[in-house]
């Protein structure tokens, strides 16, 4: 699974969005806990299907 996430600056403006991966959403939900940031998070199914089991669970 990929996230679209939008963060928003100090007046509520929304700047440009990054397509990230689980393990990088994580991390940058931890900063924004840290730092008061606002984001706006939207999930993006993958654009190809995995072949296998192990590649589900693959980033």
């Amino acid at each position: 699974m990929r996230f679209e996430i939008t963060p928003y600056d100090d007046h509520g403006s929304a700047t440009a969005p990054d397509l990230v991966d689980l393990p990088t959403l994580r991390d940058l939900l931890a900063e924004a806990v840290t730092t008061g940031q606002r984001l706006h998070i939207r999930p993006r199914p993958r654009t190809t299907r995995p072949t296998s089991p192990e590649q589900e669970n693959q980033p």
